[in-house]
């Protein structure tokens, strides 16, 4: 079996797949059945999110943000929940503009707070057409106000389709090794192409990230844990910044190993910065 084949068909798949997301939102390309998908995980670059049934309850949303949402042809981008609900209401309000006369009625039965008023009140945001919404709520319940908006509008949720991002610390163990495993196989490619180092150099960098700075890690967080698999520019780079100041104050770490470790921490911010 040539695996030289199957690894350069992988590389074009990807590459296919990279392209298209630079043209495309990632919601339309899941729709298009265009972007890879895994477990009901949608991948973005080094970035991945979560299909979110809303034809069910979740009770698993703690510490999640909404990324894309596909209503009837109408996609609305927000990575905050309470401008999520707003732009949801402004939409289907503008859809149908007849339940303006109703939405006030409007009650969810999990609560009995009021979810839309005339009135500005504290936590509600307000909405294009003179109404103010209810924005006072965890990501849980979030998530149930907008199937419950969906549900009085009459939209069939079967056929709205939602991203939604969870945190490493959240996601499934099934998942993240697979993250784990695609991760490696790009960061060996990346170093060895970006930098012209072998096979057995690659192998040795991701060995010990595994060894000695993921254990590093753990004493920072425990929502970020290992170095495969963050999916957040921002939240890598203030990670990898504790690490150098922790390795700089810590006498167990002379100069050689310092120069060593942070030149793997350099790999890891430049891949994942050009893997975005």
């Amino acid at each position: 079996m040539d695996f030289t084949d199957d690894k350069s068909e992988f590389d074009i798949r990807q590459s296919a797949l990279e392209e298209m997301a630079a043209e495309a939102l990632l919601v339309e390309l899941f729709n298009a059945k265009k972007a890879e998908v895994f477990e009901n995980v949608v991948f973005e670059g080094t970035r991945r999110y979560y299909v979110e049934d809303l034809s069910e309850r979740d009770y698993s949303l703690e510490n999640t943000t909404p990324y894309q949402l596909d209503i009837l042809g109408h996609i609305i981008e927000e990575h905050a929940w309470g401008l999520l609900l707003c732009r949801t209401a402004d939409l289907l309000l503008t859809l149908f503009p007849d339940y303006k006369d109703k939405i006030l009625s409007f009650q969810c039965q999990w609560t009995k707070a009021k979810m839309f008023t005339l009135e500005p009140k504290t936590n509600f945001k307000p909405l294009q057409n003179g109404f103010y919404i209810n924005c006072n709520h965890t990501a849980l319940h979030a998530c149930w106000f907008l199937q419950d908006m969906l549900d009085f509008f009459g939209i069939e949720k079967p056929f709205v389709s939602f991203l939604i991002h969870r945190p490493s610390s959240a996601e499934p163990k099934k998942v993240k090794e697979y993250v784990e495993k695609r991760f490696k196989r790009n960061f060996k490619e990346f170093i060895k192409s970006e930098f012209g180092k072998t096979d057995e150099y690659a192998e040795k960098v991701v060995r010990m990230i595994e060894k000695y700075l993921n254990p590093m890690l753990i004493k920072f967080s425990k929502s970020y844990t290992n170095f495969f698999l963050f999916d957040d520019n921002a939240i890598l780079s203030n990670y990898v910044k504790r690490i150098r100041e922790m390795m700089e104050s810590d006498l167990r770490y002379d100069e050689k190993v310092k120069k060593v470790f942070n030149k793997y921490l350099d790999y890891l911010v430049k891949f994942y910065k050009e893997n975005k």
